[in-house]
């Protein structure tokens, strides 16, 4: 399968990466540093297939339509795995609007724009699978996380719109929801970091779902550490 992942260099998304690779699917990697994605490309190449990388910032939507639409026409997209996404604190009663724009722009319109592009690829095809990695705080916020936990609530009322819509279309959608994630999020901070998910454990899911029946669909995982 042809795969699009954004995110794909650090935590998460390296790891779906890894893992799909060694599955000889087809990557079209995304992430903004340039030679993170050269590294990686060289990393998970091989004989037979020959991965593709794209740097830029998906929140400058402008530029992420023209970078892609040579993609769009060349390669058809089976999946889209959308993973990109930053965690931020602050307390709900000092929200700065700006500062919520700028959140909203990476965590949700950067992987609207990035469906839309292959969303009538896929009708057409009348098959595909987007997978939208996110996070339990969809379901629960928490204090002091309020413009992310605000990103994730409708990041998730987007995916799950999305997923009712497209499923008459033969395309899946599917969340997948965890809870804290051994990543780069929490560097600089004292956690047992061996307690928590670990971004494997993900990619897991990810082959998972993707190896399912084609009448199957897997709408929302939610996972959790056991005792973090």
């Amino acid at each position: 399968m042809n795969i699009l992942i954004s995110g794909a260099t650090r935590g998460i998304g390296k790891a779906i990466a890894e893992k799909l690779a060694s599955k000889n699917h087809k990557l079209h990697l995304i992430a903004r540093n340039i030679s993170d994605l050269e590294s990686l490309k060289a990393k998970l190449d091989n004989e037979t297939v020959q991965h593709k990388t794209f740097s830029f910032d998906l929140s400058d939507i402008d530029t992420v339509n023209k970078e892609l639409i040579e993609l769009i026409e060349v390669d058809q997209i089976d999946v889209i795995v959308n993973n990109l996404g930053i965690f931020e604190t602050n307390p709900a009663d000092q929200i700065e609007i700006e500062a919520l724009k700028k959140l909203m722009d990476l965590n949700l319109y950067s992987a609207i724009n990035l469906t839309n592009l292959f969303i009538s690829q896929l009708k057409k095809k009348e098959q595909g699978t987007i997978i939208n990695i996110g996070s339990v705080m969809s379901h629960l916020a928490a204090p002091f996380a309020a413009n992310y936990s605000i990103t994730k609530h409708a990041f998730k009322g987007w995916n799950d719109s999305l997923r009712e819509e497209l499923r008459q279309s033969g395309i899946k959608v599917c969340a997948i929801l965890p809870g804290a994630v051994n990543t780069s999020s929490w560097d600089g901070i004292e956690v047992n970091r061996d307690s928590m998910i670990q971004p494997e454990d993900i990619a897991e899911l990810v082959e998972t779902v993707l190896s399912m029946n084609y009448n199957t669909m897997v709408d929302e995982i939610k996972v959790s550490p056991l005792k973090f």
